[in-house]
Parts: C-alpha cells; sequence; structure tokens
C-alpha cells in the first residue's frame, strides 16, 4: 500500500469518534428475584444464586452479601409490608455495607426508598466498588412507627442528585435493620407542584402574590420557576425552601391565565397554571 495512503488511513482513524458506553439507566426494582436469593448477576445479564433470570443486562455488580427478600404477606419470610412495588426487596445479613457497582457509571441523580429500625447510609462513589471520591454520603435515619404485624412498614424516599458520574452505591447498616426498595438510576428526580393565588379574585390595582410549592421526590428541589401571564413571561424565580413567588398589579379586568413552570438541571420539568379573575 502506497504511504501516502497509509497516512491518510492513520489520519482518517485517528479522527473517528469514538464510541462510549451509554451510562446506566433503569429501575432495578428486585422482581422475579426469589426469596433470599443472591442477586449475583441477575442485572449483569445472568442470574441470581438460585438461578433466578437472566435479569436486565444493566451492567451492575452487587457485592457477594446482597440478597432479595419477600414479604411473609405474600409467601416469602421478610417481616415487612407497603413496600413500593410489592417487589421483593434488598437487605444484607452480613456486617458488611452491599454495594452496587456500575459499569458504565450513573448520570444525573440516583434515587430509591428504604426501610430501616436502625440507622444506615448510602454512599456514592466515583469510582468501582465503593473506590474514588465521594460523591454524596446520605444517612438513613430508622423510619418505622405505627407497624402492627411486620416490623417495616414504613417506606422514605431518598434522591442524590449527581454532579459527576458515579461509578458505585454503597448501603450500610446493621445486618437484617435495613432494607432497600426500588432504585431508580439515570432518570431525572420527579417533582410535583402547587400553584396558588393570594387572593382570587381580586381587585384592579391590588397587588396579587402567586406562589408556586414545588415538591420532590426524597431531596429538596433546585431550580426555577417560570411565571407567564396570559402567555408573558413576568418573572424568572429561584426556588428556595420549595418555593417560589411574584407579585403583580397590573393584572386588567376580566379573567387572566396565569402559568407557572420549573425547571431543575436534574428535577422533571413541571408546570401549572390558574384563573386569575380581577373585578
Amino acid at each position: 500500500m502506497p504511504s501516502s495512503r497509509i497516512r491518510f488511513l492513520a489520519l482518517f482513524l485517528l479522527f473517528l469518534p469514538i464510541q462510549s458506553e451509554a451510562q446506566t439507566k433503569g429501575v432495578v426494582n428486585f422482581g422475579r428475584l426469589k426469596n433470599l436469593e443472591f442477586i449475583d448477576q441477575f442485572y449483569n445479564g445472568g442470574t441470581g444464586s438460585l438461578g433466578s433470570g437472566p435479569g436486565p443486562n444493566f451492567g451492575l455488580q452487587f457485592t457477594a452479601n446482597a440478597q432479595t427478600i419477600i414479604s411473609a404477606s405474600k409467601g416469602g419470610s421478610g417481616n415487612f409490608i407497603n413496600n413500593p412495588g410489592g417487589n421483593p426487596v434488598m437487605f444484607f445479613q452480613t456486617g458488611n455495607p452491599v454495594t452496587m457497582t456500575a459499569t458504565n457509571g450513573v448520570g444525573i441523580a440516583v434515587w430509591f426508598y428504604y426501610s430501616a429500625l436502625q440507622t444506615g447510609s448510602a454512599t456514592v462513589y466515583a469510582g468501582p466498588n465503593a473506590t474514588g471520591s465521594i460523591l454524596a454520603s446520605v444517612t438513613l435515619p430508622p423510619n418505622n412507627s405505627g407497624c402492627n404485624t411486620y416490623k417495616l412498614c414504613v417506606w422514605s424516599a431518598v434522591a442524590v442528585p449527581l454532579s459527576a458520574t458515579a461509578g458505585s452505591i454503597s448501603f450500610a447498616g446493621v445486618p437484617d435493620y435495613l432494607a432497600i426498595g426500588s432504585v431508580h438510576l439515570g432518570s431525572a428526580i420527579p417533582t410535583s407542584m402547587v400553584l396558588s393565588s393570594s387572593q382570587n379574585p381580586s381587585v384592579q390595582g391590588e397587588a396579587v402574590t402567586f406562589t408556586a410549592t414545588v415538591t420532590a421526590t426524597g431531596t429538596a428541589p433546585v431550580g426555577s420557576v417560570t411565571f407567564k401571564a396570559a402567555g408573558h413571561v413576568i418573572g424568572v424565580v429561584p426556588v428556595s425552601g420549595g418555593v417560589a413567588s411574584i407579585a403583580l398589579s397590573s393584572l386588567k379586568k376580566g379573567s387572566t391565565t396565569i402559568n407557572a413552570k420549573f425547571q431543575g438541571t436534574v428535577f422533571t420539568t413541571v408546570g401549572k397554571s390558574l384563573v386569575q379573575v380581577v373585578n
């Protein structure tokens, strides 16, 4: 092959775009796994220790002590109820934390449900197998009260926004006293919003305050709310303490539609509207 063609081919290969693997995105709900089954390779395209699977290939690797358990109310041996989705939950019977490693990394956010009788924790690392810099560390306080037949009956949501790619997440606590429900990887944190008026109907010239109250699953929402009156932007207000407000005194007589739209980097976008009546 002529040297000119070799040089051309080398340059062509040099400037080819590098194809990187997609980051992990999906819901680990522990469905299809059996009572007291070790997760093993179920979420890595393989099977659990009792032969369940193959599961979805999320490229996830779990430490050897990660098990699933089914509620006794559904024929298993778990002392819990009310778990979101009704699927098995993850727990561990040894003192070591359970670590879940994402081969391709996780972006955007991680959010999950937990139930605990004693304090636990969730730590997100940049590297695999609980290595590298710590991106976030969350305390999981005991959250059960009013439980009767089953010791674990309350499930709390915890969300961790990610500013960098996560390589692993480690759950620690007292063995048999911490259960993890469905884990959502790489998706925006769900949000909801309520829009209210300080006075409706109001009198022309009277200042009316419109308040957007924003809540997010398992964490405080971070972002801003764009307010519109009759389709025109009247202000963009950062959310503080879950609230964004704006006052307006220039509304004309009659009915005007007020819109509010929340946007945040790792949160779902949500919008609400109301009709303000001015007399």
